[in-house]
């Protein structure tokens, strides 16, 4: 479903490439084209930031840009720095789309507008979300502030501040804070539960989930323009992956998979007015954001290791082991929800 730009309509990713007009094949040219709902091309045009890479070295000088420049020039003047769809929505909803007329759709890293966590498809009412895992390894902070490259909640911020247009076509985001606030209190360190109280929005929204990057056992706070990486680094950042999902595999809070539980049944116990189990509103108690707001501005971020620096666990000569059973239960939530979704 696309609606960010007054469409408000759906199409079928199997058949994007074809010719599309008003919804349905232009006569004369009854081919369906299939294929651009390939894997590699979706991932690499959501992740396609060369459009900004260009616009950062304009902003340079020196001998780096002139070589840059010479090399690059030709790939933007011909748009190959972004992804080109035939535009399946061609005469869909005139009256309000502004991609009607147009019959290529120009994309890019969608987290060029801030909302680097792909949540608004998932808001949409009509998808009847109960839960959203949130997993944020944006690289927000900067080395002004002593960090550089953690997220500091930007993307629930931008998603949030998105409902309170008119594009936003009556979607719902739980409340957040600003991001100072994700910083001075830790929400950017730990993870939190977002939407807990429904009662707070004028539709029931999903309840967020918000898994931050953070250094469990490595900094992996590495920059989005870094393109290679060795074994070593590979297996230290996705270990840490590993502890951020499974908190140090429960050594931080060995009830986080009940707690992931009751995430999920949030919404379904709301909906058909169950008691909260006892363990649920502890889970709560620890996990919700309850609405407190610190804007002070903090000139430094440089979060402490929470686990023992390099202590890798999973991982072996001849690659990885087998999974513990918390990441078992955790694969089972994220399955839980898909299911639900």
């Amino acid at each position: 479903m696309l609606n960010g730009a007054g469409i408000l309509d759906t199409a079928p990713i199997r058949y994007l490439g074809s010719n599309f007009s008003d919804g349905v094949v232009i006569d004369g040219d009854m081919q369906c084209v299939r294929g651009f709902d390939n894997a590699g091309y979706i991932m690499g045009t959501s992740s396609s930031l060369f459009n900004q890479a260009f616009l950062q070295i304009n902003g340079s000088s020196g001998l780096i840009n002139g070589v840059l420049t010479s090399i690059l020039a030709n790939i933007g003047e011909d748009n190959d720095d972004i992804a080109n769809y035939p535009n399946p929505f061609f005469g869909v909803n005139n009256q309000t789309s502004r991609v009607a007329t147009t019959d290529q759709l120009t994309l890019v890293d969608g987290g060029e507008d801030l909302q680097n966590i792909p949540l608004h498809p998932l808001i949409q009412p009509e998808r009847h979300v109960d839960v959203i895992f949130a997993i944020d390894s944006s690289a927000d902070t900067t080395a002004d502030n002593g960090g550089a490259n953690w997220p500091n909640g930007t993307a629930l911020v931008a998603t949030y501040a998105r409902t309170f247009l008119d594009i936003s076509n009556g979607t719902s985001f739980p409340a957040v804070p600003d991001q100072q606030t994700f910083v001075n209190l830790g929400l950017n360190n730990r993870p939190t539960f977002f939407g807990c109280d429904s009662s707070n929005t004028t539709h029931m929204t999903p309840l967020v989930v918000y898994l931050p990057n953070a250094p469990y056992v490595y900094h992996s706070n590495v920059s989005t323009y870094d393109l290679s990486y060795n074994d070593t680094e590979r297996n230290y950042i996705i270990e840490n992956g590993y502890n951020v999902a499974t908190l140090g595999n429960g050594t931080l809070d060995s009830e986080w998979p009940t707690c992931v539980g009751c995430a999920i049944l949030s919404r379904s116990l709301e909906r058909t007015g169950t008691t909260v189990p006892d363990v649920c509103n502890q889970c709560f108690q620890r996990y919700c954001w309850d609405g407190t707001v610190n804007s002070t501005t903090n000139t430094t971020y440089e979060p402490p290791y929470k686990l023992a620096k390099g202590d890798v666990l999973g991982f072996s000569s001849s690659g990885f082991k087998a999974a513990a059973p918390t990441l078992a239960l955790a694969v089972s939530a994220v399955a839980t929800v898909l299911m639900i979704m």
